[in-house]
């Protein structure tokens, strides 16, 4: 006998007994219906007092009632008359039916399944019959023309709260039947307790698959989401699995809290818990309820072979690490232990995570995921706790730890994790951003992770690696970024984006060389947005291959139109890995190329050290496509990135950029005024254009012409500017080479 035909053969049972209007009736059709779900022979209902052996099937009618009680003591077997020794069973009706459901067979003994399907049965029965002696109840008063007008309606709402447990019960089980998802299962049925316990708190609490001895709960209705308030479902239910029986408990506030076992296959796996109850109320019709829909959760767990499943429902199958709901769970706990003093916890998110899965694909990806859970785990102590989000994010709780502590843990696991993965054969490079957020007040768990998550957005715009903590202000911080996120989607259609341009000058001659585009965006409420707002929003949404493909037409439709008033002019052009490694990429370049109407020449590209990072065998294929048009490209921020040199040894690099942090300081600082000789120098002796960005005085002009610096811009040279007065720069070219041929030999 299967599990699922004897489920079906339930439901059907459920239906047939709860549908008889008559005592004798449902006792018959009960029995039957048992005798054929579990291959007995045997069977009849026990009720306490004369004559008490109701709906005798299989043995003659004629055999005395006294022969047949005896024979169900409450062993495995049984001597029946006329049959001789037989395997028994018995289930109880309830707390309030004193009587049993018992049956028999002559060969195999039955199951722990089997034995626990019968005692569903015998619940069933028993709530019948308690309903069909309230309807005869109702009948004898009904006749006496006594009854006050109260106590009728105190009947029928017991009546219809008798039919509601019934439908419930029915509902559930063809639920399960129908091999629904186990956690809608649990939840329906915690729903279906609160609601027939007057909206009461319910949770069912369950142990862990990978950890036996802890306890999780699995379902809730109606439950407080305040700090700790698991702590109550998980001690009552302990207590219920302890005893193996329900318990019984006064409440602070004086109410009532019971909690019941629940078993997986015979054995108990949890508990279900019902708090706030009214102490008025029946605690016997309470206790009867809640046993009641107690076995139906065993039979739904059984049913679904739980501890994988339970397994499944909480734990991440790739890493093995906890999931968002399981993490959640032991957070409130721990907040709501008073012993524990001070929690904190860490949101890690991969950075450059996607373009690894999408350049080598989702096993890649998974092969990844489990290798960054490997080194997480690495970092932390024994009791610390670490789970993987969704997607590319983890979480880690650390207990008794200060803030100061969990950033020296945050800072270890991004150097592990900027250290190269090999994956599919090749290394790998990703980084990751880290918030921290420690507790505060009341702060509940979602309160918290949601303030590291803050954090680690902060952390991200900062820069790949960064470690950030929490901070109240953020929120505000958080929500404008999300307004942004939203204004973005429509803003390229709106016409919001802007184009400046600051000129590139020639050192040694004053000359105009180019000019550098700058992506501007004016927004109808804020203004002008600086790019480091909304850039990384682009990037984080894909936004910035489609922004990027714009600026990029608009920035080779300007200098085409400049060209014929300046010959041999050039515009530079920042994009970004992203854009970089998109297959429409080199297409765009060469559509923007060919609309203008200009050769490659007049476009230089601006890359930074995330190409490297990124996908670099994608970013090289399509920068020696774009080479082949003769397109430059130049090196962004040189020196500030511990890649910048391997740009000059992998990419077809025509010119290095100097960061304005170190161009600042060439005139204050022996360090800096050395590292910018040293760039200059590097790029004479590999044939490379040296540009230094920055320049905001005339003494760094001077040195930087003395170190033999090929172009430079800077506030001093010219401020950015619309490209509509360009234009009039280029007519001015030969006033400006004065001034800057002036300046030069000061």
């Amino acid at each position: 006998m299967t599990l699922h035909w004897s489920t079906h053969q339930l439901t059907e049972y459920f239906t047939a007994v709860s549908s008889s209007a008559d005592e004798e009736v449902a006792i018959r059709v009960a029995v039957e219906r048992a005798l054929e779900a579990l291959d007995a022979e045997v069977g009849a209902v026990l009720l306490a007092g004369e004559n008490g052996v109701r709906g005798l099937t299989g043995l003659p009618v004629t055999v005395p009632a006294e022969q047949v009680r005896p024979a169900f003591r409450g062993e495995p077997t049984v001597e029946l008359p006329l049959l001789g020794e037989a395997n028994g069973a018995h289930a109880t009706l309830g707390s309030d039916i004193d009587g049993e459901l018992v049956v028999a067979r002559i060969d195999d003994v039955f199951s722990t399944e089997e034995r626990q399907m019968l005692q569903g049965m015998a619940q069933v029965l028993g709530l019948a019959l308690r309903n069909l002696r309230i309807l005869t109840t109702e009948r004898a008063l009904r006749e006496e023309r006594a009854r006050e007008a109260r106590q009728r309606l105190e009947l029928l709402e017991v009546l219809r709260a008798r039919q509601t447990l019934l439908e419930t019960l029915l509902s559930i089980q063809r639920a399960i039947s129908r091999r629904e998802p186990l956690q809608s299962v649990l939840d329906a049925i915690t729903e279906g307790v609160s609601g027939l316990l007057g909206q009461a708190p319910i949770a069912l609490v369950l142990s862990d698959p990978a950890e036996p001895t802890s306890l999780i709960v699995a379902s809730r209705a109606h439950w407080p989401e305040s700090a700790g308030t698991a702590n109550a479902a998980l001690e009552l239910a302990a207590e219920a699995i302890a005893v193996g029986d329900t318990v019984v408990r006064s409440g602070p506030s004086e109410d009532l809290r019971l909690a019941t076992p629940v078993h997986v296959s015979g054995v108990v796996a949890g508990g279900l818990v019902a708090v706030g109850l009214d102490e008025t109320d029946s605690a016997v019709e309470n206790i009867s309820l809640l046993s009641a829909f107690g076995q139906q959760i065993s039979l739904a767990l059984t049913d679904a072979r739980t501890v994988e499943a339970v397994r499944e429902a909480y734990r991440d199958p790739l890493t093995g690490l906890p999931n968002r709901k399981l993490f959640l769970e032991r957070l409130d706990q721990i907040l709501g232990d008073p012993r524990v003093e001070a929690v904190v916890i860490l949101f890690v998110d991969l950075d450059r995570f996607k373009s690894v899965n999408d350049s080598l694909g989702h096993n890649a990806g998974d092969e990844l995921l489990a290798a960054v859970s490997e080194r997480i785990l690495a970092c932390l102590r024994t009791g610390d706790l670490a789970a993987r989000l969704g997607g590319d994010e983890f979480a880690v709780l650390i207990e008794g730890v200060s803030v100061e502590d969990a950033r020296v843990v945050a800072e270890r696991i991004a150097i592990e994790v900027a250290e190269p993965f090999h994956v599919a054969g090749r290394p790998v490079y990703i980084g990751s951003s880290i918030g921290i957020a420690a507790r505060a007040g009341g702060t509940t768990a979602s309160e918290l992770l949601g303030n590291a998550d803050v954090a680690m957005y902060r952390a991200k715009r900062t820069g790949s690696g960064q470690v950030v903590v929490f901070e109240p202000e953020m929120h505000a911080e958080q929500l404008t970024r999300l307004e942004l996120r939203a204004d973005l989607q429509h803003a390229l259609v709106a016409g919001q984006f802007r184009l400046d341009v600051q000129p590139l000058v020639r050192l040694a001659t004053g000359e105009l060389e180019g000019v550098e585009a700058l992506l501007r965006w004016h927004h109808p409420r804020r203004g002008i947005v600086p790019p480091d707002q909304f850039i990384p929003i682009t990037e984080e949404t894909g936004l910035i291959n489609e922004i990027g493909r714009w600026a990029l037409r608009e920035a080779v439709s300007h200098v085409a139109s400049w060209r014929r008033l300046l010959p041999g002019l050039t515009v530079s052009v920042n994009v970004s890995a992203r854009q970089i490694t998109d297959d429409r990429f080199v297409t765009d370049v060469a559509d923007a190329l060919d609309s203008a109407g200009v050769d490659g020449s007049a476009l230089t590209l601006e890359l930074t050290e995330t190409v490297l990072t990124t996908d670099p065998a994608k970013a090289l294929t399509n920068l020696r496509l774009i080479k082949k048009r003769g397109v430059r490209l130049s090196v962004d921020d040189f020196g500030t990135g511990y890649s910048s040199l391997s740009y000059l040894r992998q990419f077809p690099v025509d010119q290095v950029k100097i960061d304005r942090s170190f161009v600042s300081g060439v005139t204050r600082s022996a360090q800096d005024n050395a590292l910018v000789r040293a760039v200059v120098d590097l790029g004479r002796a590999l044939h490379l254009e040296v540009v230094a960005e920055g320049i905001e005085d005339v003494e760094q002009l001077q040195a930087l012409v003395r170190m033999g610096c090929d172009l430079g811009q800077g506030y001093h040279l010219h401020r950015p500017m619309d490209p509509q007065l360009f234009a009039d720069v280029i007519q001015q070219g030969g006033r400006a080479r004065s001034a800057l041929m002036s300046t030069s030999s000061m």
